[in-house]
């Protein structure tokens, strides 16, 4: 199979056979081209419906003649019921000559009769015998089941180049709208012995070029042969979702098996594909469930193909570089940065990576900021999740007891509560990392919030501390630094510290809590603007003597319109 054309991945079936040389001659002008003639002989018009009363044309006696011959051939295997016109006709014994005639005898090689024949001795068991009648025969109809009969006898018999162009042949003469399961079935097999690796794909894709094909091919998809389906289901469900632009409920694995035959291809084939195409093979082959190895394929051949300076190869290099990252192949992931970089320059997602990796590290957590004046969590970025996280540590005697919070962290579950996504000891030193918005809610005295921001955080966090305690556990303190913030698009508070967490009965928990989110909530108000306001405020929460309580008059204020 010739390779499919770079800028045309689905185009027509294409023969396999020697090409021959078109060279223009020195002198005397250009030479004809000489068509290679068809392996698969088209139906005789003789054959097809027309007046009975014609009398036929010297040529078409000639063309009559010949398929007497063949009649007389296979008089026997064949088993025709001849008038005696016909009979004399067969033997030879009368010339052909009315048209009406002529078509009713052969007429009488139909679907049927052939499909006895080469069931029976000797034809049956003799592949070479079975292809030479069947190429008289499909002369004389257009069925489609002799035709592939002709193409799975030629399967036997001829060279690989051949079957692959009889097979092309007989595809530009099927309609698909029409096939039925079985006998799309046999032409898949036929399809599936005929070619090989990558030239499999290409016939296949090109014949799941046509809307017919792929409509006929889906509905005819439980009933294809084990083997077949082996094939072909794995083909279907990369072209779905590489040329269709269609969802596809393949399982991984399916996609996977179908994505190592399309990559079986040699690399010149695999570059000279359209780039739609070569994009589309990375992103599935850089899918999480792609075994590494295909991944790793398609990645060499096809991503330095594309344009070094455009998003798209941007794109592809850093999900690359993710991709080696989460299976910790750090210094592949680096190559793969900066070459990027190179190409690139200043791309701030490739710089920030690339920094985290030559930073310091605890486990797969790389700091890139100082310890923080207040509180305990310091920024970092996890190499596995590509993510900004914050990091709180401890000493050497206190790795047990972070380890508890740790786990406790996770088993909380709680929305309010910042995930946890490592924990460890790294040279020594205990660690958990977490992920959240914002940054530390840190007030140096100096609160930077409106009003109503402030209202709204501090309600946020009363009802984190509400949470702990119907679950049983109690903080030491509710310092700001513990929790992380975001203040746009919209407010939003985590807790992210558990340092010192306990258990606690939910009672005595509550209770613990809610004179510390008081006193967060007045540490979150701004004490110079708006003030009678934030006075009346302050007040009202003095006078609170419960967590709820607390977030009633909170969230009171806060209904009412408290100033901006």
């Amino acid at each position: 199979m010739s390779p499919t054309p770079p800028d045309d991945p689905a185009g027509p079936v294409r023969s396999t056979g020697p090409r021959r040389s078109r060279r223009r001659r020195r002198r005397g002008g250009q030479r004809a081209t000489i068509p290679v003639p068809p392996l698969v002989p088209t139906v005789s018009g003789l054959a097809e419906p027309g007046p009975s009363s014609d009398v036929l044309a010297p040529p078409e006696i000639a063309e009559m003649k010949e398929h007497l011959s063949f009649l007389r051939r296979y008089k026997e295997a064949l088993r025709l019921k001849l008038n005696a016109a016909e009979d004399l006709l067969v033997n030879g014994q009368r010339e052909p000559r009315e048209r009406g005639v002529c078509r009713h005898l052969l007429g009488k090689v139909d679907r049927a009769v052939i499909e006895q024949a080469i069931s029976r001795e000797p034809l049956r068991s003799d592949a070479a015998a079975r292809a030479h009648m069947l190429a008289g025969a499909i002369r004389l109809t257009a069925d489609v089941g002799v035709l592939l009969a002709y193409l799975e006898a030629l399967a036997h018999v001829r060279s690989r180049a051949e079957a692959a162009q009889a097979f092309a042949e007989v595809v530009q003469r099927i309609d698909f709208a029409a096939l039925s399961s079985t006998r799309l079935g046999r032409l898949l097999q036929v399809l599936t012995t005929t070619f090989v690796d990558h030239e499999r794909v290409q016939v296949l894709f090109s014949l799941l070029a046509s809307g017919a094909f792929r409509q006929a091919l889906d509905a005819a998809a439980p009933d294809l042969p084990p083997e077949v389906a082996e094939v072909v289901t794995p083909l279907r469900a990369v072209h779905r979702r590489l040329l269709e632009a269609e969802p596809d409920a393949a399982p991984p694995a399916i996609l996977a098996t179908g994505l190592e035959q399309v990559l079986s291809a040699p690399d010149p084939v695999l570059r000279g594909y359209a780039e739609p195409l070569r994009v589309g093979l990375l992103e599935l082959a850089l899918g999480p469930a792609v075994p590494a190895a295909l991944a790793d394929r398609a990645v060499g051949v096809l991503l330095s193909t594309l344009p070094r300076s455009g998003d798209t190869y941007a794109h592809l290099a850093l999900r690359r570089s993710a991709q080696l990252l989460a299976h910790h192949s750090d210094d592949r992931a680096r190559g793969v940065l900066e070459e990027l970089r190179r190409a690139q320059p200043g791309l701030r997602a490739g710089e920030r990576w690339l920094a985290a990796l030559d930073g310091r590290r605890l486990g797969r957590v790389a700091l890139t900021g100082e310890l923080p004046a207040r509180g305990r969590l310091a920024p970092g970025f996890w190499l596995d999740g590509q993510r900004p996280v914050w990091v709180r540590t401890a000493s050497t005697p206190a790795a047990e007891r972070l380890a508890a919070e740790a786990r406790l962290q996770i088993d909380l579950a709680l929305p309010a509560v910042a995930p946890l996504v490592e924990h460890g000891v790294a040279s020594g030193i205990p660690y958990v990392a977490v992920i959240g918005p914002g940054r530390p809610l840190t007030l140096d005295g100096r609160p930077p919030f409106d009003v109503r921001t402030a209202l709204w955080l501090a309600s946020a966090a009363a009802r984190v501390l509400r949470a702990l305690a119907l679950a049983g556990l109690a903080l030491p303190d509710a310092a700001p630094e513990r929790f992380l913030h975001a203040t746009a698009p919209t407010p939003a508070v985590v807790l992210a510290d558990l340092d010192g967490i306990r258990p606690a009965e939910p009672p005595a928990a509550q209770a613990a809590h809610a004179p510390l989110a008081a006193e967060l909530a007045r540490q979150l108000l701004p004490a110079n603007a708006a003030a009678h306001a934030t006075r009346e405020t302050g007040a009202a929460i003095d006078r609170t003597r419960g967590l709820l309580e607390l977030i009633a008059v909170l969230d009171r204020v806060l209904l009412r319109g408290a100033p901006a």
